[in-house]
């Protein structure tokens, strides 16, 4: 499989890549970063990690003109699009089947063998999105093509037709956007690595399916102006979860009355403000916890908890188990990671 960058004037190979098919036989897990900066494209990070069955990919782009990505793919595969940032970045797969993806929005893709084009535009923000290939027999090896989840789904793959999942890109939740940093920042090496994306991506294909489910949402879209402000509602809590704004103070700053944003902003991640910022100190909390560098007092205040008991009664409720029975869980494997 090839993935080339094309502009009026230029074609770069960006990406070549082999995948197992069958799964027959294990790959070695494979990690690379290709960065090409271009005085005509701009700055283009692909960073890639390969496990025989699956390929993902971490892409930023930082444009001075739009471009094109040429995929050639000799196999039927599968891809999982995940737009992190990045409005007007349109996806073109063969002629028949189009999809506009906007950024917090995600998809299932069947792409057959074929060339593909993908267009991205010049915007404020860089591009920033995660795409996972498999091939279609890893596709089927997770979800039967007798699944009710996805019968239109398999209908087009059996007639070789590129095509979506769904016609409308549904929100990434706040439970992906973490899977997909998970990924991104994981530091196991080798075997363990290789198992813990596979794994990482049965999840994250677990949450889209669950999410398509409930499609058509009785909630409205955001209007396009909104989206951006609901984003930089999501990068504040992040960047400020241990003390996180109130909605009055997230509203102010964001530009959003308080009923829009708590609206919009459950409509766009999935989830409520406040289980946001839950769920971000509670994933922090336990991942500080298998570390094994901090003790619990010393979490619970890097989360956000000045009471080291309410962080322990949180945790309980979130977890089901007690901070100590994690340490403890930690400390008996020898290597948490």
């Amino acid at each position: 499989m090839e993935i080339r960058l094309k502009t009026k004037d230029e074609d770069l190979l960006l990406r070549r890549e082999e995948l197992a098919g069958g799964g027959d036989s294990v790959e070695a897990f494979q990690e690379k970063q290709t960065s090409i900066e271009h005085d005509q494209i701009g700055l283009v990070t692909d960073s890639q990690m390969t496990t025989g069955n699956f390929l993902i990919a971490h892409c930023q782009f930082e444009l001075i003109q739009p471009i094109q990505l040429i995929k050639d793919v000799e196999e039927e595969v599968i891809q999982l699009d995940f737009i992190l940032r990045g409005d007007n970045q349109a996806l073109t797969s063969v002629k028949a089947c189009s999809q506009y993806f906007s950024a917090g929005q995600h998809n299932i893709c069947y792409i057959p063998r074929s060339k593909s084009s993908y267009e991205y535009y010049t915007t404020d923000l860089p591009h920033d999105f995660s795409v996972v290939i498999m091939p279609k027999e890893i596709y089927f090896r997770l979800l039967p093509p007798g699944s009710a989840l996805h019968r239109q789904f398999v209908k087009q793959i059996s007639q070789q037709k590129a095509a979506f999942m769904t016609a409308k890109n549904p929100p990434i939740t706040a439970a992906m956007d973490w899977l997909i940093r998970d990924l991104r920042t994981s530091q196991r090496t080798g075997s363990l690595k290789r198992l813990f994306v596979e794994s990482r991506i049965t999840e994250l294909l677990l949450l889209q399916l669950e999410q398509m489910q409930l499609i058509p949402s009785a909630t409205p879209p955001a209007k396009r102006a909104d989206q951006g402000k609901l984003h930089e509602a999501r990068e504040l809590l992040d960047a400020h979860y241990p003390a996180s704004p109130t909605i009055v103070e997230l509203a102010k700053l964001v530009g959003l009355n308080e009923f829009t944003l708590k609206r919009g902003f459950k409509a766009q991640f999935g989830t409520t403000i406040l289980g946001y910022v839950t769920q971000r100190r509670m994933d922090d909390a336990r991942r500080f916890l298998l570390e094994g560098d901090k003790s619990i007092s010393e979490i619970s205040y890097w989360v956000g908890y000045k009471n080291p008991a309410h962080f322990t009664v949180a945790f309980k409720q979130y977890f089901g188990v007690l901070p100590s029975s994690i340490r403890t869980s930690a400390e008996g494997t020898g290597d948490p990671r």
